[in-house]
């Protein structure tokens, strides 16, 4: 299938104010207005030479056994007009398709013609999600290992319009690193609060359960200790930002349950424009557990997500 068959534009001149070359944009959803998109959103668009929109049919079984294929056709083909025209009223070079198929499936026909070096994902707000929406983000991450930008949208076409700092998740690593420099491309001169979220020592746990008995101290200290270290990791991690041309500023915070619930819990109390993190998906080993947490932040949130992979060897 080759880009004239698909309507795939070819790419204009690269603009080299531009951080994006060519932006896929797969709209499971739309906003009532193009107002609705979130300031995050508009600057993933406009750092965008080129932007290809896609709209997923997904009918249901019942759907396909009643027949009734051509309304879920007709529903994306207005979504993709209605998008189409958000697009070009805020000055965006872009065209499009209607898929036909699943999500992942005209997501992977897209990638494969149009060959983009990010990825926009209007999804569903969390209680309407279909089930092939729920583990997008990793399924992107390990077949495509592109940037992801997702955002929800209710079922009245609004979304989150939060004007907070973003929230850019550090752990120390190199791929949460190489995500902080991919969003100070993205979003030069923005504020950012660069969270590192640690956990009580996990030998500590272990003690209290089995029933041990420990020095009140010992505990206190250890406690302590984690936290030290994660705020000389959230340090690190802003000094990285303010090198990439954010304004930025640290926080260490303590889990309170999983590590993705305490995430969205921070970007809740400061109302988060977005919340940036890296993704582990070429490690396959000691990625699971990270890939868990981006993908239930990207399910749960109330407000845009960036997943950025690590910068391929």
């Amino acid at each position: 299938m080759n880009h004239s068959e698909t309507g795939v534009p070819a790419s204009p001149p690269t603009d080299r104010s531009r951080s994006i070359e060519r932006l896929l944009f797969v709209a499971d959803a739309t906003v009532a207005d193009v107002e609705e998109l979130p300031p995050a959103v508009r600057a993933v668009i406009d750092a965008a030479t080129d932007v290809y929109v896609v709209t997923p049919t997904l009918p249901g079984r019942l759907a396909w056994l009643a027949d009734d294929v051509d309304r879920f056709r007709h529903v994306a083909d207005e979504r993709l007009d209605t998008v189409l025209g958000h697009m070009h009223s805020i000055g965006a070079h872009a065209s499009g398709l209607a898929g036909r198929g699943s999500v992942p499936l005209v997501i992977a026909d897209a990638v494969a013609d149009f060959e983009p070096d990010h990825v926009l994902i209007a999804l569903r707000s969390a209680e309407h999600a279909n089930w092939q929406e729920r583990k997008l983000i990793e399924h992107i991450e390990e077949r495509f290992g592109l940037p992801v930008t997702t955002y929800a949208v209710d079922r009245r076409g609004h979304t989150s319009a939060a004007g907070g700092p973003l929230l850019i998740c550090y752990d120390g690593s190199e791929e949460a690193a190489h995500a902080i420099e991919r969003a100070g491309a993205l979003f030069a001169g923005r504020h950012a609060l660069v969270v590192t979220v640690w956990q009580p020592p996990s030998h500590i746990g272990t003690l209290a359960r089995s029933g041990a008995t420990a020095n009140a101290d010992a505990f206190a200290e250890a406690d302590r200790s984690v936290a030290e270290h994660a705020g000389r990791v959230a340090d690190t991690g802003v000094q990285i930002a303010n090198e990439a041309g954010l304004h930025a500023e640290p926080a260490a915070e303590k889990a309170a349950g999983a590590v993705w619930t305490t995430i969205l819990e921070i970007a809740d109390r400061h109302d988060a424009a977005t919340i940036v993190m890296g993704s582990r998906a070429l490690r396959r080993r000691r990625s699971m557990q990270w890939r868990s947490v981006s993908n239930d932040v990207v399910r749960h949130a109330a407000r845009p997500a960036l997943v950025i992979p690590g910068a391929r060897p």
